[in-house]
């Protein structure tokens, strides 16, 4: 008789139903040993086989393969499946629509990435996206959801938790639950009445299933822990503005923080919103619009839909009222109030304490783009330790950014958001004293740093420069520590400069060209100082403040001349040699004069002004004698001299190695393989040449070190030793690009000019 059929008479049996044909096919064998065998719990193969919970796809599969029969248990599961979707309540979809999402190709990868499991996984997969207000973790949730939202037969749920809402408190997780649960069929005479019952029911319910679940919008850790289920077929993923670091900790989360858009993408948004007609038509507007905005893209969609809404602004119009100054957030915080930039951020702000909030407001002080945490407890007037756990609240929530060990930075638009909150809520009083008070440290800072740096050299003496009582400065243990400090600081220094000039602080403002004056010589940052030191010599014209003048005419006349501009740095230097009313500054501004006649190739005059330089050291074993000599003897070195400049070295780097100046000193060993590779004594140039940059190695003078590496590959190119030449540059090519300094590209045109069949002319200097 055939299975399928009753007496013959062509009449379809009733089909068993999957619980029924699993206790058939198991006989007598306890539901432990056939749990154990199919790689379930025993409670779960129970509810299965009761008919208390449905069968998944991947029970059914291992039913199959533990009873070998073929595909018995998936037929029924789909047959099952299709019968339930006909008639059972719909499984839930609930995610919101999306919009085009534009630029986050990366972020989709590494969302995949974060998918892949352990194949033994025995929970929930749990994905955190965190990042500042505005950046687009929904829209990339929601959108990333989408696409993957058919590897989720039981169906996607979605809650958003109200976290920084304008009003009311965020929904807390008992109610979720409540909402959750009722969506997933539990009657709601059936909800328990506690927080760790519903969670459990949630955990029971989902248990075996293969659904996504998508939390929007959290605050804390325990919002969301709750909602967590069990099962590794689930997945959830959370969006919150601050790291979660819970979720890692008790689930094993991947957390993943959403960037910025970068510039193309930045645009692509803009030509999206706007139009590709206008934005390629106003290329440049859309750039500058795109990074006025951070690549934040809800203020490059409120920029982009100021312009798409109307017929006449344009973008050039549009990027100016965004480089006006003041105007920015307003012109990205419509009057509708909930898409301004403003708005969103003000969230972000409510929900910290108010020793974060005032911290906030006041680093806006800062004069640099970023800033280490002792700047930041000179800025609160507190401790460190204190300070930085404040600055990791401000971090964890994405109001600042890290930039590197221990240093942070703001958005563009988050740090105009806490300089309003700053005018609005900190006295004018006490604000100006914050910043007078940094302003200072940074002087005397650099002051520390370069006594530590140069113990034996003249130092400046900062009560002929300040009145006000100086801050605590940093204490540097070494050179090395010294210099790192002032690699790491010179843009914030740089920009201290500017800001102590338009909050009037002239004090500072003079006295930090000053102090920095040897570093800024030998590390030539001028792209970045160029600007400050004009604008301080223009104040200091107005003030009539001819000591500042010459100082800072000194400093532009070495700027001058490495650009080569040799009209303006004579011009300089003889300004300053007339404002200097002491030997000390005039016998820079001689040695100035004396190097861009030298530049010129007249030698003797050169010789000249550096003689007149050293009779107005006083001390002729000092560190200045000793370093003017050492411009003497290049002098006659370039007129052939070279008995004389033999002599004059020597003494000069026995003075200099006894004042423990070793950047002094292999600048005059550098000097000496000159006098060397002139007399035609290739070896013993060479080995000078490596002592100096020895000798910078021990001072951690990158600089000079870069500078020595290029000189002796150009030596080793002349003997024909491109192996060594190369070597050099490649290394000296790292030093400058790591420096940022232009003589990256001079070094990149001599590697790529090593294919020459002929050397390269010696180069002097």
């Amino acid at each position: 008789m055939d299975k399928g059929t009753n007496g013959g008479r062509g009449n379809v049996l009733p089909r068993r139903s999957f619980a029924q044909e699993l206790r058939a096919v198991r006989g007598r064998t306890s539901q432990v040993t056939i749990a154990q065998r199919i790689g379930y719990s025993a409670s779960h193969y129970s509810n299965v086989e009761n008919g208390h919970k449905p069968p998944t796809l991947d029970f059914a599969q291992a039913c199959d393969i533990a009873f070998d029969t073929g595909n018995r248990f998936v037929e029924l599961f789909r047959s099952e499946s299709r019968a339930a979707d006909r008639e059972g309540p719909a499984r839930p979809a609930q995610l919101p629509p999306t919009p085009q999402v534009i630029g986050r190709d990366d972020a989709f990868v590494a969302l995949e990435r974060l998918l892949q499991r352990e194949p033994n996984a025995t929970s929930a997969n749990v994905i955190a996206l965190d990042g500042l207000a505005g950046v687009g973790k929904t829209t990339l949730a929601v959108a990333w959801a989408h696409r993957i939202r058919h590897r989720y037969r039981d169906g996607v749920l979605f809650v958003d938790l109200h976290g920084h809402a304008a009003e009311g408190e965020p929904i807390g997780p008992h109610e979720v639950l409540e909402h959750l649960l009722t969506t997933l069929g539990v009657p709601a005479a059936e909800i328990p009445t506690t927080l760790d019952w519903r969670s459990a029911l949630l955990r029971t319910v989902l248990d075996g299933t293969n659904t996504l679940l998508l939390v929007d919008d959290a605050v804390r850790f325990d919002q969301v822990r709750p909602l967590i289920p069990a099962s590794p077929g689930c997945l959830v993923i959370v969006t919150s503005r601050s790291r979660l670091s819970g979720l890692a900790t008790h689930y094993g989360a991947r957390c993943m923080t959403v960037d910025m858009l970068d510039g193309p993408g930045s645009v692509a948004l803009l030509r999206d919103v706007v139009g590709p007609e206008r934005v390629d038509a106003e290329r440049l507007a859309t750039e500058r619009i795109a990074s006025l905005c951070g690549g934040l893209p809800l203020a490059l969609r409120v920029a982009a839909e100021r312009v798409a809404a109307s017929r006449h602004l344009t973008l050039k119009g549009l990027a100016d009222d965004l480089s006006e100054a003041g105007r920015r957030l307003d012109v990205l915080s419509p009057p509708a109030g909930e898409g301004a930039v403003r708005t969103v951020l003000s969230w972000s702000y409510r929900a910290l304490g108010q020793s974060e909030r005032r911290l906030f407001r006041l680093l806006s002080l800062h004069p640099g783009r970023e800033f280490g945490v002792e700047a930041a407890a000179v800025i609160a007037d507190a401790g460190r330790a204190e300070v930085q756990r404040a600055i990791d609240v401000l971090v964890g929530v994405h109001l600042l950014q890290e930039s590197g060990v221990r240093r942070y930075r703001f958005h563009d638009l988050v740090r105009d958001y806490a300089a309003e909150l700053l005018a609005a809520e900190e006295p004018a009083a006490e604000a100006d004293e914050v910043e007078r008070r940094l302003l200072y440290w940074y002087l005397h800072t650099a002051a520390a740093g370069n006594r530590t740096m140069s113990p034996k050299r003249p130092q400046v003496r900062m009560d002929g420069w300040t009145t006000s009582p100086p801050p605590q400065p940093h204490k540097f243990a070494s050179a090395e520590q010294a210099l790192e400090w002032f690699e790491t600081e010179l843009a914030n220094l740089a920009a201290a400069v500017q800001q102590a000039l338009v909050s009037e602080v002239h004090e500072v403002a003079f006295a930090l060209p000053v102090v920095l004056g040897d570093y800024l010589y030998w590390r030539h940052p001028w792209g970045m100082w160029l600007g400050p030191l004009q604008a301080c010599l223009a104040e200091a014209r107005r003030l009539d403040n001819r000591t500042a003048q010459a100082w800072i005419l000194t400093n532009l006349g070495n700027a001058f001349l490495d650009q080569r501009r040799l009209d303006d740095a004579e011009t300089s230097f003889q300004e300053a040699a007339s404002l200097h009313d002491g030997p000390a500054g005039q016998v820079w501004s001689e040695v100035g004069i004396g190097r861009v006649l030298q530049e010129q190739g007249r030698h003797e005059a050169a010789s000249a002004h550096y003689r007149q330089a050293r009779r107005l050291c006083a001390d002729p074993g000092s560190w200045s004698w000793a370093v003017v000599t050492c411009y003497i003897a290049d002098a006659e070195r370039a007129v052939g001299q070279y008995k004389a400049a033999f002599g004059l070295l020597t003494e000069a780097i026995t003075i200099l190695r006894a004042h423990g100046d070793p950047i002094s000193t292999g600048c005059a060993m550098d000097k000496m393989s000159e006098v060397y590779h002139d007399l035609g004594d290739h070896t013993a140039s060479l080995d000078l040449l490596h002592q100096a940059i020895d000798t910078s190695a021990s001072a951690a003078d990158r600089w000079g070190r870069a500078q020595y590496l290029r000189k002796l590959g150009h030596r080793y190119f002349e003997a024909g030793d491109r192996e060594q030449a190369h070597r050099a540059w490649t290394e000296a090519l790292e030093q400058f690009e790591s420096l940022g300094d232009p003589r990256a590209a001079q070094v990149r045109a001599d590697l790529d000019a090593m294919t020459l069949p002929v050397p390269f002319p010696r180069r002097a200097g």
